[in-house]
């Protein structure tokens, strides 16, 4: 069973939304998504109408009054889906994609670009599924201006509530920043750990040989800032001295790692349930399409999702380590310098 602590800070004017009526919305539009993904990962006019429209008014928008939404909105030359409105001045934009689709950095960069130009300081991009928003005039990396993040179909109902609160329109219409919910705490006591070294009689992991700097290699925890056009992994080394090459890419580190766990009897179907530990979508599943959005087999009943950037893709290995009893400072990369 599921302990969800949630802590959930109230404004000095206190919040009207009723989290319950949220949630209940957020229920429903998992059971759409699961009873006709079919239709509607080919229309995107259909994803807005089923799970976008009803999501926005749950939070307050009424997208059918151009004084709080404006549809198809455009200016110098460009075009989003929607803009919400307050006192006539436009405070976010969302793009809103088919359901299935990937949201990729470059079209994400573009939307922002294009918020930033206009002096809106919110941006939300959206696949029905999955939300995101972002700082638009942060000082940093596209990666670290994300505000709110969470999947409909693999975040828990309530969570995701929490989460769209970022969208609330009394929240989003005021003068001061939108107003976040609280971290939730999730535990679960229904994924048990895998077996440690000495309970399996195998012999405890240990260092890689060389020293982190010798030949140039790296401890997976050392890096950081791989997207964009820096250097990628290109070499892995593991603490029994096995060593993998591959096409340059993080997704090379992920699918060897998760190899090599599953080949060591470390990650399993049993244990294969694993949310990312900054986004919390699934990351790796015994299930596919149903959870994960670009699954990519390992073994039998094992999964990983290759839909991340490249540092999420690092962050979410360092995780599936420790989830593996695994110590991730043991693992060594190079990079293609």
């Amino acid at each position: 069973m599921l302990i969800l602590k949630i802590l959930f800070h109230f404004s000095k004017n206190g919040f009207a939304m009723a989290l319950d009526d949220l949630t209940a919305t957020i229920e429903k539009l998992q059971d759409k998504i699961r009873t006709h993904r079919p239709y509607l990962s080919g229309n995107e006019t259909a994803t807005r109408q089923v799970l976008i429209d009803p999501l926005l008014l749950a939070l307050g928008w009424d997208v059918s009054d151009p004084a709080q939404v404006a549809l198809e909105y455009s200016a110098g030359g460009g075009r989003v889906d929607y803009v919400l409105m307050s006192n006539d001045i436009p405070v976010a934009v969302i793009e809103a994609k088919r359901l299935g689709t990937p949201l990729e950095e470059d079209e994400i960069m573009q939307v922002l670009n294009y918020a930033n130009s206009r002096g809106i300081p919110y941006m939300v991009v959206t696949n029905g599924d999955d939300w995101r928003m972002y700082a638009v005039f942060a000082p940093q990396p596209i990666e670290e201006r994300i505000l709110m993040q969470f999947s409909i179909t693999q975040t828990p109902a309530h969570e995701s509530a929490l989460q769209a609160l970022r969208m609330w329109r009394s929240n989003l219409a005021s003068s001061g920043n939108p107003m976040p919910a609280r971290e939730p705490v999730l535990q679960s006591d229904e994924i048990e750990p895998p077996p440690t070294d000495e309970q399996e009689g195998k012999t405890p992991s240990q260092p890689a040989t060389e020293s982190d700097t010798e030949s140039g290699w790296i401890a997976l925890t050392d890096l950081s800032g791989l997207n964009k056009n820096r250097p990628k992994p290109k070499d892995i080394k593991f603490p029994d001295g096995h060593t993998e090459s591959f096409r340059v890419s993080a997704i090379g580190v992920q699918r060897e790692t998760a190899k090599w766990l599953a080949n060591s009897g470390k990650l399993t179907p049993k244990n294969a349930r694993l949310q990312h530990p900054i986004h919390q979508n699934r990351y790796v599943s015994s299930d596919t399409e149903q959870t994960l959005q670009k699954p990519e087999k390992i073994c039998d009943g094992v999964y990983f999702d290759k839909n991340w950037n490249a540092q999420d893709i690092i962050d979410g290995t360092i995780a599936l380590l420790k989830h593996c009893g695994e110590d991730p400072s043991t693992i060594h990369v190079k990079l293609n310098r």
